[in-house]
């Protein structure tokens, strides 16, 4: 039973990311299990990721919003530094739909592979938009893989978004016996960091 639950949960846990605007409750045996109310919002998504993945998972992750050519990609990836043993926080949204896709897994790992080692799973959620035709969604019964026609763009895409917040929070990271940086300034217009 508990067991069967946790797949149940993990099911409403990955519409209730894909759809911020919608209320979610779980209840067992009467009693109720989670509940993510619906968000609005210009921040409504990083809310919903803080109430389904935790505090936590926020604070140690960066956003990243990037839009190549045809393929926006927009969400949060987890610092290396808090990457984790399991695979267990990996959600990508193409179009509002949960994917597992190959590609979009190994741009994020590409993403990672000069500051993850080990056997060390990065954590992220990420947001895909790109236009429906450039996406085949009938390839497995359960909809939950998809087919791109330029995986390559795809690929490149979500290596460059995921690198360049990974870049950005290396550059905001103090270095011991300097003074915290000033995150609020342009970025790139004074000396070197």
């Amino acid at each position: 039973t508990a067991t069967e639950l946790s797949h149940c949960i993990e099911s409403v846990r990955r519409h209730a990311l894909a759809r911020c605007d919608v209320g979610f409750e779980i209840w067992h045996e009467g009693k109720l299990v989670e509940q993510w109310r619906a968000q609005s919002g210009p921040v409504a998504s990083d809310r919903r990721i803080a109430e389904v993945l935790g505090e936590d998972f926020l604070a140690e992750s960066i956003a990243l919003d990037m839009d190549a050519g045809g393929v926006r990609v927009r969400g949060r990836a987890g610092l290396p530094d808090h990457a984790r043993s399991r695979a267990d926080h990996q959600y990508a949204f193409v179009n509002g739909r949960f994917v597992r896709d190959r590609v979009i897994m190994h741009g994020v790992r590409s993403a990672y592979e000069d500051v993850l080692h080990g056997q060390r799973q990065p954590s992220y959620v990420l947001y895909l938009e790109l236009p429906p035709e450039l996406v085949d969604v009938n390839v497995h019964p359960t909809k939950i893989e998809v087919r791109f026609r330029d995986s390559r763009e795809v690929h490149q895409a979500v290596r460059k978004a995921v690198e360049k917040a990974l870049a950005l929070s290396r550059a905001q990271a103090p270095v011991p016996g300097d003074s915290p940086v000033d995150t609020a300034g342009d970025v790139g217009s004074g000396g070197m960091a």
